[in-house]
């Protein structure tokens, strides 16, 4: 009797490792298979990721290059408006740049004749010299400010150290100081005497420069403003722009084009492609996980069976007592 129960009870327990083996045997079919199922939704979401940015890329190759051509076609038309506005700009002040050409010739002929420098035919002269306009005057009081400002940089900012270390004494360094801005004022002086003395031989001749600096300084205006209006003006109708246009209409259609095309395809690939990718690939997933779910099937059923041969010789022990 004790030994019908000894081996009872080692059963028992070769029934109770079956179970416990067949639970981690399931334990790692589920494993696998969620393992399978990870692996087979990664394996479709990157084949529809490359397969989407392979058609994406290809469209857009070919987009950027159509619209590289229309922009060379866009390119050429602009540059030949700009062209043919320049050179109806050209036509319009020809007339009032030959004037001042005229004029030019005019003013080198008086500097000839009165024996006066270039430099008196210049905005700097007629300011510092000859100022008579309100801008000149100001000029010439900026002129006169730079003169006084020359010995004030020299004596308190680029050699200060050296006159402070070469005169501790402060009544002898601005004396010196003094000295600076006299040497200064008296260079300028000299400098303004002479250009007066060279310059100002015939007033006559001066007013009549001014004059005729005055009618140029008028043309380039009138050339601004001719300008101005004749680029309001234009209009694409007065050239012919016709094979320019139909470049660009070209290129416009087939801008349009590429990315009704792309569109498409991007529409047929969430349509078609990608359900059949995730078919396909999904088909040889599932075949892997229902052999998976075969063997689950099987041991669930061998767990089940061990698991009631179990229960059943537990009860038989307790009621044998």
């Amino acid at each position: 009797m004790e030994n019908d129960k000894n081996v009872n009870n080692s059963e028992l327990e070769e029934l109770k490792k079956s179970i416990n083996t067949l639970k981690g045997k399931l334990t790692t079919l589920e494993s696998k298979k969620k393992e399978l199922e990870k692996e087979a939704n990664e394996l479709i979401g990157s084949t529809i990721y490359q397969k989407k940015e392979e058609i994406e890329r290809s469209y857009n190759e070919v987009l950027k290059e159509a619209e590289v051509r229309l922009k060379v076609a866009e390119k050429e038309k602009a540059e030949e408006k700009k062209k043919n506005l320049a050179r109806v700009i050209e036509q319009n002040t020809r007339s009032v740049k030959e004037n001042n050409v005229y004029l030019k010739n005019e003013i080198k002929r008086i500097l000839e004749e009165k024996k006066l420098p270039g430099f008196v035919n210049s905005s700097f002269y007629m300011s510092v010299w000859n100022p008579l306009t309100l801008t000149e005057k100001i000029g010439a009081v900026l002129a006169a400010v730079i003169v006084f400002l020359i010995p004030t940089i020299i004596s308190f900012v680029i050699y200060k150290e050296k006159l402070i270390a070469a005169f501790s004494n402060n009544i002898l360094r601005y004396i010196v100081i003094v000295l600076i801005y006299l040497a200064v004022i008296f260079i300028v002086g000299f400098v303004w005497l002479l250009v007066e003395r060279l310059t100002k031989k015939d007033l006559d001749a001066l007013k009549e420069i001014r004059e005729i600096r005055k009618n140029i300084s008028d043309n380039i205006k009138e050339i601004e403003k001719i300008s101005k209006e004749t680029s309001k003006e234009m209009t694409d109708d007065k050239f012919d722009y016709t094979k320019l246009d139909r470049d660009i209409e070209a290129g416009k259609i087939e801008v349009e084009k590429y990315k009704e095309k792309k569109k498409e395809a991007m529409e047929h690939f969430v349509n078609v492609t990608q359900v059949e990718i995730e078919r396909r690939v999904g088909a040889d997933a599932r075949a892997g996980i229902e052999a998976i779910n075969n063997e689950i099937e099987k041991v669930k059923l061998e767990l089940t069976q061990i698991q009631n041969k179990h229960d059943e010789l537990k009860l038989k022990l307790v009621e044998e007592g």
